[in-house]
């Protein structure tokens, strides 16, 4: 009887460990796991430099989120959502992102990339308008005050496209 209540303490000890780590560990997971609303239209080309194609390198990406890319070729409509020729939205996973985009007709573009930190799928701003997360233009000019212009960031593709770096400025 004494070694049959020893063996129940101990059993009854190790489920009350169990329990514990798991109610400490479940709301970690659960906060760990972000449901990302990418949708399939928004899906990045697949990389080939064998064909038209802008190759678009990010730095200063941090793990969580989403990572969005704009394609824009309008000046008049730079950086404004019905503007953009394409968006890119994927999981913001590492450091350094690479992302692709065919091209139908080759021409002058700017790209223009967040750091989407909590997927809510909107930049936030400060008071004063300015990206409120990591954000980032193809040529990578200073940041201005006010909006940037389409000049400072466009480039202009031939042959096989271009392959251009986005190095992300942090808020």
């Amino acid at each position: 009887m004494i070694l049959d209540i020893k063996i129940e303490s101990k059993l009854y000890f190790f489920l009350v460990i169990i329990i514990s780590a798991s109610t400490f560990t479940l709301p970690a997971i659960s906060q760990a796991v972000q449901l990302l609303d990418i949708r399939s239209h928004e899906a990045a080309d697949e990389c080939n430099a064998e064909i038209s194609q802008i190759r678009v390198t990010v730095n200063g990406v941090s793990y969580g989120g989403i990572l969005t890319v704009g394609l824009y070729d309008d000046p008049h409509h730079f950086l404004v959502k019905q503007g953009r020729k394409r968006h890119i939205r994927i999981p913001a996973t590492e450091e350094q992102h690479i992302v692709c985009i065919n091209l139908d007709n080759h021409g002058t573009y700017a790209v223009a990339a967040y750091h989407d930190l909590d997927a809510d799928r909107k930049l936030k701003r400060r008071w004063n308008m300015l990206p409120g997360e990591p954000f980032g233009l193809s040529n990578n000019p200073q940041p201005v005050m006010g909006l940037p212009k389409f000049s400072d960031s466009a480039f202009t593709t031939r042959g096989l496209g271009a392959d251009i770096t986005i190095n992300l400025n942090q808020p």
